[in-house]
C-alpha cells in the first residue's frame, strides 16, 4: 500500500476533528431551532401571522401588539436527543457506495428552560391610529445542540480490503500538508522540548496536532531517505529507488542513488467513534410593540443572542485478532532529551480526544408586521439581521499509544481564540386564518441566507499583512447559500377551555457543492484543498446542488384556558435530522493485488475512502407553559 504524495489535491489539512473558526462551525451558531412556549411549539411554530403568545415574538416582534392585555410566561421541560449511528468501512472510491452496517443507539436527557418573559401594554386612550404600545422582556431558546453518538467498526472490509489508521492520516498531513500549503512539518519543530512555545504553533491549529500526535506516539519520525512521517500502526515497505518522469532513477549530488520508503497499516484494525455536545442559543430580547386601528400591529426587537457550546470528540483503534503475526513496529516518541526509539513490538491502541467549548454573545435586530385585511385573514411578515457575535472559544487535544511494552500519552496546553462572526440574515412571512372561536390555520415561509456568514479578527487584533479568514469566509460565499423553512399549524377549540394543536416544519440545508467545467465534484474541503488552484482560474465552478439533509419536526400539544388569568400549555415535538462523519481524513491511495496505483480514465488516483459514521439524531422535547395575563 501506498500513501498518496500530492495531498494537496486529497489531503484536508483542518481535520480529523471539528477544528475552531470553519465554515462547519459557522454554519451551528448560525442555525436556528426555534422553540418559544409550548403553544408556539404545538402549532409548528408557524406563527408568524398569529401572535399574541411572547413565544411569537422571536419569529415576529409585532406578536407582541397583538395581545390586548399584559402577560408574564415561564416554561420548561425536558429534551431527550436520541441518536441511531451506523458504521461504513473504509471503502475504494470507485466502488459504488460505501455499505453503512449496525446501529448504535445512545441518549442524552437534559432539562432545558425555553422560554420565559413579561409584557406590558400601554393604551394610548385614542380612538385611531396609535391605540396602544407594549414593552417586552423575554429570554427564547433559539437552538438546542445536545446530541450523543457512538460507533464501532473495522477500518476496512472485503477481499480487497486496503486498510487505514488515523495514526496513518495524521502521519500523511504531517509529512505533506502540515500547514495547509503543501510543506512537510519541520522535524525541528516537533522535536523540541517545549514546541507549543514556537512561533505560530498555537495559531496553526494544523501544526498543534502533529505535535501531540509525535509526543503523543501516534506518529514517528524515520531519518532515512530524507526522512520521513509514519503511523504508530504503520510498517516500513521499501526502500524504492525514486525516479524522474521519464523512470530514470534520481541521484543526489555526489552521483548516489535516491531512495525511498512507504508505509502502511499491516492489517485490519478495530475501531469506535464517540461524540458529545451539549449547549443551547438563547435569545435575550428586549420587545416594541404598537397597535393601529386594532388591524395593523408593528414590533421590532433588540436582541441580544447567547450560546454556550461544548463539544467532545473521542476515538480508538486497537489492532484486533486477525492482526498478522510478526507485524510489529519500531515506535520512536519523546522529544528533546526524552526522545527514545523502542525495540520492535506490537501496536495495541491509539486514543485521540479532543474537547471544544465556546462562550459566544451577540448583538441583532429585527422588525416585523402583522395585517388583518379581514376579521378571519392575517398576513405578517418579519425580517432579522446578520447577528454580530463575539466568540471565545477554548480547545483542547490529547493523544495517547499503547505499544506492547510501553504507552506514551501527551495533551496540549488549552488553547484561547477570541474573534467575531457574521450570522445569516432571515426573512420570515406567514399567513393565517381564524375561525372565530373554533380554531386556525396557519402556515409560514422563512428564507435564510448564509451566504454572507463572516468571520474576522476581534477589536485590537487587526491584522496587518493577511486576512487570517480569508479562505474560510470564501467557502462560506461558495458553499453555503439560502435555506427554506416550511411550517404549518393547527388549533381546534372542541372545548371553550380547552385547545388541541398540531405542528409540522421541514428546513433544507443550506451546504452545497459543485460540479467543476473538468466534471468533478467539488465540495468544501476539496475545494478548501485546491484554493489557489481554482482562485487562479484554472477550473471553474459550474453547477450547483444542495446537499439533501432536510431537518423535519412534528409537533402535537394541548392548552388550558381559563376565564381569569391563568393558561397552562403543553406541547410535545420530535425533531429529526441526520449527518454524515468521518474520524480522520481519506489518504490512501487505492492499489491493485500487485500493489500498483488504480488510475481512473483521467490518470488520477483512486482513493481509499476513510469510515464514516452516519448518525439520524432525534430531538424529543417535552414542554409545560404557565403564564397569567393581567
Amino acid at each position: 500500500m501506498k500513501k498518496i504524495l500530492i495531498s494537496a489535491v486529497v489531503f484536508a489539512a483542518a481535520a480529523i476533528s471539528a477544528g475552531a473558526q470553519t465554515m462547519y462551525d459557522a454554519l451551528t451558531f448560525g442555525k436556528d431551532n426555534y422553540y418559544g412556549t409550548a403553544r408556539t411549539i404545538g402549532l409548528g411554530n408557524a406563527i408568524t401571522a398569529i401572535g399574541g403568545d411572547l413565544g411569537t415574538l422571536s419569529l415576529n416582534p409585532a406578536g407582541s401588539a397583538v395581545a390586548g392585555y399584559s402577560q408574564f410566561t415561564f416554561s420548561q421541560g425536558l429534551t431527550v436527543a436520541s441518536t441511531s449511528s451506523s458504521w461504513a468501512s473504509a471503502y475504494n472510491s470507485y466502488d459504488e457506495a460505501q455499505n453503512f452496517i449496525g446501529r448504535f443507539n445512545s441518549n442524552k436527557t437534559r432539562y432545558i428552560m425555553p422560554n420565559i418573559g413579561f409584557s406590558f401594554r400601554f393604551d394610548t386612550g385614542n380612538s385611531s391610529g396609535l391605540k396602544s404600545w407594549n414593552f417586552a422582556f423575554l429570554s427564547t431558546m433559539t437552538n438546542n445542540f445536545c446530541e450523543k453518538s457512538f460507533a464501532r467498526g473495522f477500518n476496512a472490509v472485503g477481499d480487497n480490503a486496503r486498510f487505514t489508521s488515523l495514526a496513518g492520516a495524521l502521519a500523511t498531513g504531517a509529512m505533506f500538508n502540515s500547514d495547509g500549503f503543501g510543506h512537510t512539518m519541520d522535524p525541528n519543530i516537533i522535536f523540541a522540548y517545549n514546541p507549543y512555545n514556537t512561533r505560530n504553533s498555537w495559531n496553526n491549529y494544523d501544526r498543534w496536532q502533529y505535535i501531540v500526535a509525535y509526543q503523543g506516539g501516534l506518529i514517528n519520525w524515520n531519518d532515512d531517505a530524507g526522512g520521513s512521517y509514519y503511523g504508530a500502526n504503520e510498517l516500513k515497505d521499501g526502500p524504492y529507488p525514486l525516479l524522474d518522469d521519464n523512470g530514470n532513477p534520481l541521484t543526489d549530488d555526489d552521483g548516489n542513488p535516491l531512495f525511498t520508503y512507504f508505509y502502511g497499516v499491516p492489517g485490519r484494525l478495530a475501531q469506535n467513534s464517540q461524540r458529545l455536545t451539549l449547549g443551547s442559543k438563547n435569545d435575550i430580547t428586549m420587545n416594541f410593540g404598537f397597535n393601529v386601528d386594532d388591524n395593523l400591529f408593528l414590533g421590532f426587537n433588540l436582541s441580544f443572542p447567547v450560546i454556550s457550546y461544548r463539544y467532545t470528540e473521542a476515538f480508538t483503534e486497537s489492532a484486533d485478532d486477525t492482526w498478522p503475526a510478526g507485524a510489529t513496529v519500531t515506535p520512536e516518541a519523546g522529544t528533546g532529551d526524552n526522545k527514545e526509539v523502542l525495540a520492535s513490538q506490537y501496536f495495541n491502541t491509539a486514543t485521540y480526544r479532543y474537547d471544544y467549548d465556546a462562550d459566544i454573545s451577540g448583538i441583532n435586530a429585527s422588525v416585523g408586521f402583522i395585517w388583518l385585511p379581514t376579521n378571519n385573514l392575517r398576513l405578517g411578515a418579519s425580517i432579522k439581521t446578520p447577528t454580530t457575535y463575539t466568540v471565545k472559544e477554548k480547545l483542547k487535544m490529547q493523544m495517547d499509544t499503547h505499544y506492547e511494552l510501553k504507552s506514551y500519552t501527551a495533551e496540549t496546553p488549552i488553547g484561547e481564540f477570541t474573534y467575531d462572526y457574521r450570522s445569516p440574515y432571515s426573512i420570515s412571512t406567514g399567513l393565517a386564518c381564524t375561525f372565530g372561536t373554533f380554531g386556525l390555520v396557519s402556515a409560514d415561509y422563512q428564507m435564510t441566507d448564509y451566504s454572507v456568514m463572516r468571520y474576522s479578527i476581534n477589536g485590537d487584533d487587526d491584522f496587518i499583512f493577511e486576512d487570517p479568514y480569508e479562505v474560510t469566509n470564501r467557502l462560506n460565499e461558495l458553499f453555503c447559500g439560502v435555506s427554506h423553512s416550511l411550517r404549518a399549524g393547527v388549533e381546534v377549540r372542541p372545548l371553550p377551555f380547552l385547545a388541541l394543536r398540531a405542528g409540522y416544519s421541514i428546513t433544507t440545508d443550506p451546504e452545497r457543492y459543485y460540479i467543476d467545467n473538468e466534471g468533478y465534484t467539488v465540495d468544501a474541503a476539496y475545494y478548501e484543498n485546491n484554493y489557489n488552484f481554482y482562485e487562479a482560474g484554472n477550473a471553474y465552478l459550474e453547477k450547483k446542488h444542495y446537499v439533501k439533509a432536510p431537518i423535519e419536526s412534528y409537533s402535537a400539544g394541548l392548552g388550558y384556558i381559563s376565564t381569569g388569568s391563568f393558561y397552562a400549555d403543553f406541547a410535545f415535538r420530535r425533531t429529526r435530522s441526520a449527518s454524515f462523519f468521518s474520524p480522520y481524513v481519506t489518504y490512501l491511495e487505492a492499489t491493485d493485488n500487485n500493489g500498483d496505483v488504480i488510475l481512473d480514465a483521467d490518470g488520477n488516483p483512486y482513493m481509499v475512502v476513510s469510515p464514516c459514521v452516519r448518525s439520524v439524531r432525534s430531538l424529543f422535547d417535552a414542554i409545560l407553559t404557565v403564564g397569567w395575563r393581567f
